[in-house]
């Protein structure tokens, strides 16, 4: 009885080590994700949350930048995915506000989209499965005069999210989904090569460019 019993508390315990050692892998591969895109941004400074997930903060053309990682595991018959969400501060008092969501479920915890009451009518050329809301008619026309940078940015299929803000852009892009055999088996949130490419921030830092400036033109034909 005894030996029997040595024999499970061995067990239990072998258990324990392997999936603590197994949780700290999980970590130190989260912690990395962002590390080669440091020298995007002036300033420059990564932090990381008790869940392993690096926040970049920098800052580009002048404008703060955040850049975190957010795990999504509130998916319906989908695995895990990982969300880059940028935020790009720039303060535009007034300006009409909107955003466009792709795809949605409901589920989007970090959407913006869901916060707006009045839905708008998307712009041509843009994904058929997209939610548009915003403020009301003033949106709906700053939207329209933005159609050719929203289409731009949209034809990047792993874009989820836009919004125009008083406060600044922000952008919601797939940078990876959870290992399959980790989710169906141990239920685990494990994003293997998620790491972002500089290549690919650069990419989504353009969008917020070629955003900015459109809207400033925007704003500035109007006061003509």
């Amino acid at each position: 009885m005894y030996l029997s019993l040595t024999f499970a508390v061995i067990g239990v315990v072998t258990i324990v080590i392997v999936a603590m050692r197994e949780h700290a892998k999980v970590l130190a591969s989260r912690r990395i994700l962002l590390d080669r895109c440091t020298g995007l941004l002036s300033e420059a400074v990564i932090k990381h949350g008790g869940d392993g997930f690096p926040t970049l903060e920098g800052y580009h053309r002048d404008c703060f930048v955040r850049v975190e990682l957010l795990p999504d595991t509130m998916t319906i018959r989908r695995l895990p995915q990982l969300w880059l969400k940028m935020t790009r501060i720039e303060n535009r008092p007034g300006l009409p506000e909107f955003s466009m969501l792709t795809r949605p479920t409901g589920s989007e915890f970090y959407s913006l989209t869901h916060n707006h009451t009045r839905v708008l009518e998307p712009p041509s050329g843009v994904p058929q499965e997209i939610l548009v809301k915003g403020g009301g008619p003033a949106s709906q026309q700053l939207l329209n005069s933005l159609a050719p940078v929203m289409r731009r940015i949209f034809a990047e299929p792993r874009m989820k999210e836009v919004a125009v803000t008083g406060k600044g852009l922000r952008l919601i892009w797939q940078a990876g989904e959870g290992d399959r055999g980790q989710h169906l088996i141990l239920r685990q949130c494990r994003f293997d090569n998620a790491a972002v490419s500089p290549e690919a921030l650069a990419v989504r830092l353009k969008d917020f460019d070629d955003l900015s400036t459109a809207i400033d033109n925007t704003r500035n034909a109007r006061a003509a």
